[in-house]
């Protein structure tokens, strides 16, 4: 895909004290030397995230392995040489019980409003390669809709809040904190994603039972009590970003509530669900934060890595 035909189109651009001459815009990747200004581009777009909170995303996907043939950051609408607009695309590898594929987080997509009716061209760019599977994980409100009729199915239409510690304890199950040891009781993959994620800030956890072993990632973060209520506090909890498929999550709750709260005074969590779990005890916020997917392998439900909700952090 770094072989791209960039598109380019004339347009009339409007607005106060802009010339009604035509302008060239193109459509291309994203390159090293554009991130300053992709970055500046994106705290017009989202001035709530500070320039550090850009930086640290990219940082950290750009040591990420990828392929050759696959953009390392996405694309810039390109006005004679000045960005206008920007759709980040974080590729990863992924490798699970299917086997090895890509996948591909669209995310943080902002074209100034002069050249709005254009930022088609970068969604158009960015999902054209049917190998890969393209996934949205904070879509506006808005974009709902709009991504079911581009064949985007729901990963998860809501979100629990738990509480672990409800939960039985389970006799002859362990949970232990991520380290060298107990990473080396999982598959080879799995361990290398779960110590990546420790250095993003995750909390790395090892369940265990018998000669069996799991792993699971929670990340830091505060929701919104009410979403789109300003008054109500944010609530400090933990995100669970990823869970081992095999792992029966409802087993060794009792288990993980003790450790959260022993280690990190954490009581509850919250997790990506489509409806509310059976042997959870908790509240299902059905609408809430949900998530899309298109391609040959979507993600599991609630399975959050290498995306922007871990790069870039709360």
């Amino acid at each position: 895909m770094n072989e791209v035909n960039e598109g380019l189109v004339d347009v009339p651009p409007t607005g106060e004290g802009v010339r009604a001459a035509r302008v060239k815009v193109r459509c291309r990747l994203i390159e090293e030397d554009d991130l300053d200004s992709v970055v500046r581009l994106l705290q017009i777009g989202f001035p709530d995230r500070s320039e550090a909170y850009w930086w640290t995303g990219l940082d950290r996907h750009r040591i990420q392995p990828l392929p050759d043939d696959v953009p390392r950051y996405g694309y810039v609408l390109d006005r004679d040489g000045a960005i206008v607009g920007v759709l980040l695309a974080l590729y990863r590898t992924v490798t699970d019980e299917a086997g090895t594929h890509l996948r591909c987080n669209l995310s943080s997509w902002y074209v100034l409003p002069e050249f709005r009716a254009l930022g088609t061209l970068l969604d158009g760019f960015a999902m054209r390669d049917r190998r890969v599977t393209y996934t949205n994980v904070s879509p506006a409100p808005q974009t709902w809709q709009m991504h079911k009729a581009r064949g985007f199915k729901p990963v998860c239409s809501g979100q629990m809040l738990v509480m672990p510690l409800l939960a039985g304890f389970g006799r002859g199950r362990r949970v232990r904190a991520a380290t060298p040891e107990t990473l080396r009781l999982l598959p080879e993959h799995e361990a290398r994603l779960v110590a990546d994620h420790i250095a993003y800030g995750c909390i790395g956890l090892v369940c265990s039972e018998g000669d069996k072993a799991w792993a699971v990632l929670f990340q830091r973060r505060a929701i919104k009590l009410r979403p789109g209520e300003t008054r109500w506090p944010r609530l400090p909890c933990l995100q669970l970003v990823y869970r081992s498929t095999a792992l029966d999550l409802a087993a060794f709750l009792g288990a993980i509530g003790r450790y959260l709260v022993l280690h990190h005074a954490m009581p509850w969590f919250v997790l990506d669900a489509v409806g509310k779990l059976p042997g959870l005890v908790g509240h299902f916020f059905d609408g809430r934060a949900p998530k899309y997917a298109r391609g040959p392998n979507p993600p599991a439900t609630g399975d959050l890595t290498y995306t922007e909700v871990v790069l870039f952090g709360a």
